[in-house]
């Protein structure tokens, strides 16, 4: 089913807004329930010191953005009249995860991880674009959208290991594979696999939990965290 125009519209005006809650569906609600809670409770459970806790606040707002980025996917894939509840919970998980990044870094910090030239909201941008490219068919579309998400990976990736003191490969590798698994999530949905599509949405929801670990271990090292 061909996605209204004006979904696209709705996407820029989330980006004024500010926390969401996991709603949609990647194809059958209980794998997306399982997926939404098993590894927020045993995370939350060695919580009690500022290390601890930075990996908690993490893993659950990157979490939160794989299933809500997946959602909102779906939903503009299906031109679902849910699809801007989705991008407005969407982009306010974006604001918590660059409010996070402040709180370590500075106000000028947050912003360039938000806002910045082929950063967090532009990501999500280009998603859009290879959901509505993906609804129409343009395969040319599809293809200019993926090579922005790969470059989204490498410099958001370069942002990331700079402030963290992170690997600079290891970090751009880790967003290429997160982005790819959104991709393919996407791509299963569209076809009709539905036992695909929601057992990708499973592992890219949890690969959000290794990305957690690993910028929040860095963290904590860099600012001597216990």
């Amino acid at each position: 089913m061909k996605r209204p125009i004006s979904i696209v519209l709705v996407v820029v005006a989330a980006a004024a807004t500010g926390v969401g809650v996991i709603s949609a569906t990647a194809g059958t609600s209980s794998a997306n329930t399982d997926a939404a809670t098993a590894p927020a409770q045993s995370h939350a459970s060695h919580a009690g010191s500022p290390a601890a806790d930075l990996r908690v606040t993490l893993d659950r707002l990157l979490g939160e953005h794989a299933a809500l980025a997946m959602n909102a996917t779906n939903l503009g894939y299906s031109g679902s009249k849910g699809f801007p509840a989705a991008a407005k919970s969407l982009d306010r998980n974006s604001v918590e995860l660059s409010k996070a990044i402040a709180s370590i870094y500075g106000a000028k910090a947050g912003n360039v991880f938000l806002n910045g030239k082929f950063q967090w909201r532009a990501h999500i941008g280009f998603f859009v674009d290879y959901t509505v490219a993906l609804a129409k068919k343009n395969k040319a579309g599809q293809a200019r959208a993926v090579a922005n998400l790969k470059r989204y990976a490498k410099e958001h990736g370069a942002f990331l290991a700079t402030a963290t003191g992170l690997p600079k490969p290891a970090v751009q590798n880790d967003l290429l594979g997160h982005v790819l698994e959104l991709k393919n999530q996407l791509d299963a949905y569209a076809k009709g696999d539905y036992t695909k599509s929601a057992a990708l949405y499973r592992d890219a929801y949890h690969h959000m939990f290794m990305t957690g670990d690993l910028l929040a271990g860095a963290i904590a090292k860099q600012k001597n965290l216990s």
